[in-house]
């Protein structure tokens, strides 16, 4: 079995640390990157028994430090896995926007924001096919909370950042990830005068952050602890619409709803297109595509207009759970996927699908 590869930055401790631990119980090759020595050492002393671990003290916001890490990942063959996670607070106590010093204010967004983008950049040409990128980010990129001007406004422009990245690389799957609170050093440093004991510990946000690293979810911004998936269950729930006028329905969704567009693709049969609806996603078939699928998975055009379907990890063992003559058989789609129609209660057809799994190289 071909070992993975990931790099996490800021992981002598809280949740890089925690991942990096996650990640070393499973096999996975390791380059992690902290600004202690003396923690780092710590950690590689720690997760060396188990997997191959190289430590490389530094600061991401080096360009020299950069080189480092990428020099690390051509000696393992590549990347699987890009964790940014390395993050500064900025000034404690934290002053109002109106009496920021902008000079730590660059600071803030050299590390939050620049630091970031320097490494998917540099490590551009070594992430392998199916490769993902975590950028950790926080609900204060989200919500105006006062005092966190300078550390939000970093984590909000890390995020539209890494959501125009996603659109311009579809080929990798990329993340801005939100941990929410948690029991860390960074967390003690925003409250100094406060007991934080009764925040969680990091490792609760560790299952959302491996359902991203294993699964197969689409590009974008994510709760860690919303997304925690067991092994064999659900994945994804997409509604597919069969629309009479494909664009003029597209047009609804996208520009009226809201929805993400996530995919497009044409063939002979027609068009189709794949939006994002938070943690499902709706896909739209013309005509001419939605008769094409149906005759892939039916043997013929079943007419329907609304199909759901969803992803599951093993679907012999979802298929074993349906006992009664709702079946039709299992097939192989021209794309990869493997799928079952299966006719549901009133009248509803249901597709069980599982995602071909890329291989290595």
């Amino acid at each position: 079995m071909v070992s993975k590869t990931a790099l996490i930055t800021g992981a002598s401790r809280g949740l890089g640390l925690a991942l990096a631990r996650e990640l070393a119980a499973h096999g996975w090759t390791l380059i992690l990157d902290a600004r202690g020595a003396q923690a780092l050492n710590a950690v590689h002393a720690e997760l060396s028994s188990l997997t191959t671990v190289t430590p490389i003290v530094g600061d991401v916001t080096d360009s020299q430090h950069r080189v480092a890490l990428m020099q690390a990942i051509q000696q393992a063959g590549g990347l699987d896995v890009l964790v940014n996670n390395a993050s500064t607070l900025g000034i404690s106590p934290r002053p109002n926007l109106l009496d920021y010093p902008l000079d730590a204010l660059t600071a803030i967004f050299q590390t939050n924001v620049i630091a970031p983008l320097a490494l998917m950049q540099a490590a551009s040409p070594y992430l392998k096919d199916g490769a993902k990128i975590l950028n950790i980010s926080s609900d204060a990129a989200v919500e105006p909370y006062a005092g966190w001007g300078g550390y939000g406004a970093s984590k909000a422009a890390l995020e539209h950042m890494t959501a125009i990245f996603a659109a311009e690389n579809p080929r990798l799957r990329v993340y801005w990830v939100d941990p929410g609170d948690m029991q860390t050093q960074m967390h003690q440093e925003a409250f100094p005068n406060e007991d934080i004991s009764d925040r969680p510990l990091p490792e609760t946000s560790i299952p959302g952050l491996v359902a991203l690293i294993a699964g197969n979810l689409p590009s974008g911004r994510y709760q860690a602890r919303k997304i925690g998936l067991p092994e064999n269950g659900v994945r994804e729930l997409r509604t597919v619409l069969r629309a009479k006028n494909a664009d003029e329905t597209l047009a609804f969704y996208r520009d009226c709803v809201g929805l993400k567009l996530l995919q497009t693709w044409e063939n002979d049969a027609g068009r189709g297109y794949l939006l994002e609806g938070g943690r499902a996603t709706l896909e739209i078939l013309d005509e001419g595509h939605a008769a094409f699928v149906d005759n892939i998975e039916l043997g013929s055009d079943s007419g329907n207009p609304i199909r759901l379907g969803f992803e599951v990890a093993n679907l012999d063992a979802a298929a074993g759970t349906i006992t009664d003559n709702r079946l039709n058989h299992m097939v192989t789609t021209p794309w990869g996927d493997r799928n079952l129609r299966v006719q549901a209660p009133d009248n509803l057809q249901v597709t069980l699908f599982q995602v071909a799994e890329k291989k290595d190289e």
